[in-house]
């Protein structure tokens, strides 16, 4: 007999919390939430347009379209990007003070 699948795309909310308070209690910088993308990558049949936010205020938003991890010198975010084909996009948060989020990426296959 095995054992029934566990729920493994299902995130725990507390564990996440307190995993949160633990990070925000180590020394240094306070490190940047990475950003939100909208929408969500998947298989779209138009082009699209796709936004990017952050959650601290006064935080920059770096994107790439090529699948690289972004840095400092890459596109800056101001508007929505539309997308007119097949595209791997990921983004980072940046702000003076602070330690820079994680990379977020989203898949967008357009038109196929």
């Amino acid at each position: 007999m095995k054992m029934p699948p566990l729920a493994h795309e299902v995130l725990d909310g507390q564990s996440l919390a307190l995993l949160r308070r633990w990070i925000e209690s180590l020394p240094g910088p306070p490190v940047l939430s990475p950003p939100m993308i909208s929408p969500r990558g998947g298989h779209y049949s138009q082009p699209l347009e796709v936004a990017l936010s952050a959650a601290e205020p006064g935080a920059s938003i770096r994107y790439t379209l090529d699948g690289s991890a972004p840095n400092k010198s890459d596109a800056l975010y101001r508007k929505p990007i539309k997308l007119t084909e097949p595209t791997v996009l990921r983004a980072k948060v940046f702000k003076p003070g602070f330690t820079k989020s994680i990379t977020v990426q989203e898949v967008f296959v357009v038109g196929e």
